[in-house]
């Protein structure tokens, strides 16, 4: 009986927290899919709530103190009129009897189902309702019925996806460039827009286009699967979306994966075999979103997040909740350079950024000296400390051997200047893309997330047979392999269905040979050495 008695407040708060959770989300992090809630399920959201005290507040706040106090609301107005109906004469005043009355006789003109309703189960009514309507806005918020229909759709993946493994790609007759990879947190063409900002925001960058050596692709669409930002790093360095496997695939990615996409050749895999030191520094937590697993499990020989520069000597007091900020992610960053240009070996240095994460951003000391205090100060600011490290590699005369790309790791989300970013109907990832020592010429305003990886490596000097890697196609030299017209709109509504060939790349590779008969029909796997990580981070502490 007791039992009984608990499901309805159990049924209003699970309606509250299904409403308030996603209304959280999607104010916090803008449209979320529920493949990206279930791929930081899946790899634990270590460093999520711990990086950011605001976000913890706002958590605790939005998405657990409002409902349970909605929830109690509800029930003991629920409670109320149940004692009200039982008891006539405890009605306060004459006018809510009279109230009541019409109310049933009006609810009887409806229809007999809402009479049975008042009549029978009145005591049900409130219950069933915020249930329902929690359950409704969940599915609607995190497109579940598209997502369990994606199981049943036609695979793209398998037809277009072209494994790097079995791609022949060469250095040509020059030695290939070095590589500095920037992805600057969010960053989008609308802040160019002076219509809505009252300038460039991003002019110190936009003044790199139009020289000889440098490209930007004007339609960088961001597609499903590279959204948010370990899904836009993916993307772009093996050529494939990020999705969850987990629903209907088992537990093969796993909370604690054992390897972070295995058979998948990427960027860094690819650099190594060709003898460059991979370098990754970030300064938010390795552990968030699996970001230190991908790249220690893709040939990256040093890798530094928060608690590695804090092992440095960084003082976390002086540290965004997130980790270190801008400024002094670059002032490391020229320190890295200086010593990777010394080994006089090809390398690749990728850097990722954090200040203008949504939703407020956070404000270094050197943006604030500069006068700039609110969220689109702080998007000025940190344009402009790009462009200071672009500056600084042709200060100091590397900018013949070093190509470099800056872009997005996706668009924005709901940030503060969110309201001003979707009035442009056209919205498009940033890119900037500048040769060493040679004019780059483009093929195609049009790319995705997916095109980079063959277009950084003819950037460095490398041949790319047939244009081609993963489900990408270099954007840049001659364009022999004719690209799809309908290649968008089929990502947009296809990509993100089940495939059996993108589950395959998930699992460990297998030391013995197949038997017959022993894959799937249709599944590309490729036997890729599992990265050693012994030697992963072998230089974390003794270089700085």
């Amino acid at each position: 009986m007791r039992v009984r008695k608990l499901l309805k407040p159990l049924a209003i708060l699970v309606g509250c927290l299904l409403y308030a959770v996603p209304d959280w989300l999607t104010d916090e992090f803008g449209s979320v899919t529920i493949d990206q809630v279930l791929y930081h399920l899946r790899f634990g959201t270590e460093g999520l709530m711990t990086s950011d005290p605001e976000l913890t507040r706002r958590f605790l706040w939005r998405a657990v103190a409002l409902p349970v106090v909605l929830a109690l609301v509800l029930w003991g107005l629920d409670e109320w009129v149940n004692h009200l109906r039982a008891h006539p004469d405890k009605w306060p005043v004459p006018w809510l009897r009279r109230g009541w009355y019409w109310l049933r006789v009006g609810m009887r003109r409806v229809g007999r189902v809402l009479v049975r309703m008042t009549r029978h189960g009145a005591s049900r009514a409130i219950p069933l309702i915020v249930l329902g309507a929690g359950v409704a806005y969940f599915i609607d918020s995190f497109s579940l019925a598209r997502y369990v229909r994606a199981y049943f759709g036609e695979d793209y993946f398998a037809g277009s996806y072209v494994d790097p493994v079995r791609v022949s790609i060469k250095r040509g007759k020059e030695q290939p460039k070095n590589l500095v990879l920037i992805y600057v947190e969010s960053l989008e063409n609308t802040y160019s827009d002076p219509a809505l900002f009252g300038h460039d925001l991003l002019h110190r960058l936009n003044a790199y286009k139009g020289k000889p050596r440098v490209v930007s692709f004007d339609n960088y669409h961001e597609m499903r699967g590279a959204h948010f930002t370990i899904a836009g790093i993916v993307s772009t360095q093996c050529g494939l979306p990020l999705k969850s496997v987990a629903l209907f695939g088992g537990n093969a990615q796993g909370e604690q994966i054992e390897s972070y996409l295995p058979r998948a050749r990427c960027l860094g895999d690819i650099l190594a075999s060709n003898g460059y030191t991979n370098v990754f520094l970030n300064g938010s937590s390795l552990a968030f979103a699996g970001v230190g697993k991908f790249f220690k499990d893709h040939h990256y020989n040093k890798v530094m997040g928060r608690e590695e520069w804090v092992n440095e000597g960084a003082r976390p007091e002086l540290m965004s909740g997130w980790g270190l900020y801008d400024d002094d992610l670059f002032r490391n960053a020229r320190g890295e350079l200086d010593r990777l240009m010394k080994t006089k070996k090809p390398f690749n240095l990728t850097i990722l950024t954090i200040d203008t994460h949504h939703p407020y951003g956070h404000l270094s000391a050197t943006c604030e000296r500069q006068g700039y205090a609110d969220f689109e100060g702080i998007v000025e600011c940190t344009a402009g400390q790009v462009a200071d490290f672009i500056e600084y590699i042709n200060a100091k005369g590397w900018s013949d051997r070093i190509a470099i790309l800056v872009q997005g790791d996706h668009l924005a989300m709901g940030n503060t200047s969110y309201d001003k970013l979707v009035k442009n109907p056209n919205r498009r990832v940033y890119n900037l893309l500048i040769g060493a020592d040679k004019k780059l010429v483009k093929n195609t305003d049009e790319v995705t997330h997916f095109d980079m990886l063959p277009t950084m490596l003819r950037a460095l000097g490398f041949d790319v047979e047939g244009e081609r890697a993963g489900l990408g196609y270099a954007a840049i030299g001659p364009a022999v392999v004719p690209r799809p017209a309908d290649r968008i709109a089929r990502m947009t509504e296809q990509l993100m269905n089940y495939s059996a060939t993108y589950r395959a790349l998930w699992e460990l590779p297998t030391t013995q040979p197949a038997q017959a008969g022993g894959t799937p029909e249709g599944v590309v796997v490729t036997p890729v050495p599992v990265p050693p990580r012994a030697a992963v981070q072998r230089d974390i502490v003794r270089e700085r």
